[in-house]
C-alpha cells in the first residue's frame, strides 16, 4: 500500500494506491474494490533532478474530492487525475527542474458549479484545469524564480498557498487568489514575510477562507541574535496571516505580516531549529490538529493551548523534503479525515483503522 485518502462523500470510505491501481476500500475491510489502473505512477525513482533518488521507493499521494482523485508521484514528474464514478484516468505530468526536492501536488477549487484543478505543470508554473474537460484556463505569462511545493486549498476555494522554495535555497510561502490567479497567474501572489529557512513544505492550514496559519522554525543563527532586540528574540511558534485582496491588475510589492504570533510547543525542533510535521484545522471544535512523527497529534486551540493529546498516533516520518533527496515516508503512519474527523492509518492484516479525533474546546 503506497498510499491512502479518505473519501470526503462517504464516512468510513477509503481510496487507495497499491500495484499501479487506485482501489475502494471500507474502514476494517481488507478486501477493496478496484477502481481504475492507473500504470503511469512509478515505484521507484529515476534519474529526475539531480539523480539523488534513482532506485529509491518513490513516495505516492492521493488527493481526493467528491469523485476525483488525484496520484502524484510526490518527488517525481508524473500525476493522474481519476474519475471515480467513471474509472475514466487523465494523465499528467510536469516538468523537471529538482523535482527531486519539490512536492507534486495538486489541488481542488469549486468555482461557479465547475470542479477545477490546480496543479504543476512545470517547477514555476501552476495551471487551472476543468477536471471534467481537461481544458486548461491559464494561458502564457511571466513566471516566477519559484519552486512550487505542496500546495493548500481554503475551504471555500477563494485562495490557495504554494509552500515551496526560491534560490538560494529557501523556503517562500506564496498566497494566491483563485479569481485573481486565473489571469493574473504567479505575479498575482503574495509572499510571506516569514518562514524564510530551509523548511519548505512546513507545517501549514487555512483556518478560514482568507486566514492561515504556519508553524515557525526557531533562529539558531548566533549571528543574527546579536543584531536582534531581546523582544524579537522570543520564539513564536505559530504565525496567523490575513490574505488581503488581490486582484490580477496588481502585483504586490511588500510581503505578507502575521496578523498575530502564538506561543506554542507542539512541534519538536530539529538540530537546525525546523518544525516538521503536518497542521490541519477542525471546524467543529476551532482548533487546530498538529501531527508529528515522534510526539503524536495534539488539539491545540489558535490561542496555542493543548487541550487534547494522543502520544501514540504518529506519522510515518516527517512529510518533507528532509535532506536533500527524499526518504520513503511510506503508508503505515496516521493521517487526519477533516471532513468526517478521525485519524485513519493503513494495517496489512486488519486495513484501514480509525481513531476518533479527541475531544476539544467547543465553540
Amino acid at each position: 500500500m503506497r498510499a491512502t485518502a479518505p473519501d470526503d462523500r462517504t464516512p468510513h470510505t477509503y481510496w487507495l494506491f497499491a500495484d499501479g491501481r487506485l482501489l475502494r476500500a471500507r474502514a476494517g475491510d481488507t478486501r477493496a474494490e478496484v477502481v481504475a489502473d492507473v500504470p503511469n505512477i512509478r515505484e521507484t525513482g529515476s534519474d529526475t533532478g539531480d539523480g539523488r533518488i534513482t532506485g529509491k521507493p518513490l513516495e505516492a499521494r492521493l488527493y481526493a474530492h467528491g469523485p476525483w482523485v488525484g496520484v502524484t508521484e510526490r518527488f517525481g514528474t508524473n500525476a493522474a487525475l481519476i474519475n471515480t464514478d467513471t474509472g475514466a484516468v487523465r494523465e499528467m505530468s510536469r516538468a523537471d527542474h529538482h523535482s527531486d526536492v519539490s512536492s507534486y501536488s495538486v489541488g481542488f477549487l469549486e468555482r461557479q458549479g465547475r470542479t477545477l484543478l490546480v496543479a504543476q505543470t512545470e517547477w514555476n508554473r501552476l495551471d487551472v484545469l476543468d477536471a471534467e474537460t481537461g481544458e486548461r484556463l491559464t494561458g502564457q505569462r511571466e513566471q516566477l524564480d519559484y519552486f512550487h511545493s505542496l500546495l493548500h486549498v481554503s475551504p471555500g476555494s477563494r485562495h490557495f498557498l504554494s509552500n515551496g522554495w526560491a534560490w538560494s535555497p529557501v523556503d517562500v510561502v506564496y498566497a494566491f487568489s483563485t479569481e485573481a490567479f486565473l489571469t493574473g497567474h504567479e505575479a498575482s501572489g503574495i509572499a510571506v514575510s516569514t518562514a524564510f529557512g530551509y523548511n519548505w513544505d512546513r507545517p501549514c492550514t487555512f483556518v478560514g477562507d482568507r486566514t492561515f496559519v504556519l508553524a515557525l522554525d526557531e533562529e539558531l543563527d548566533e549571528e543574527l541574535d546579536e543584531e536582534l532586540d531581546e523582544e524579537d528574540e522570543e520564539y513564536h511558534q505559530l504565525a496567523f496571516f490575513d490574505i488581503p485582496e488581490l486582484t490580477s491588475a496588481d502585483r504586490p510589492d511588500h510581503l505578507l505580516e502575521p496578523r498575530s504570533l502564538v506561543d506554542c510547543d507542539v512541534f519538536a525542533r530539529n538540530e537546525h531549529g525546523e518544525v516538521k510535521g503536518e497542521l490541519h484545522y477542525d471546524a467543529e471544535s476551532g482548533c487546530l490538529v498538529a501531527m508529528t512523527a515522534g510526539d503524536g497529534v495534539h488539539l491545540v486551540t489558535l490561542e496555542g493551548d493543548v487541550v487534547a493529546r494522543l502520544p501514540d498516533v504518529n506519522l510515518a516520518s516527517p512529510p518533507s523534503h528532509g535532506d536533500i533527496g527524499s526518504t520513503f515516508s511510506g503508508s503505515g503512519g496516521w493521517s487526519y479525515a477533516s471532513r468526517h474527523r478521525v485519524l485513519y492509518r493503513w494495517a496489512d492484516r486488519s486495513g484501514i483503522e480509525e481513531r476518533p479525533l479527541p475531544g476539544g474546546a467547543r465553540r
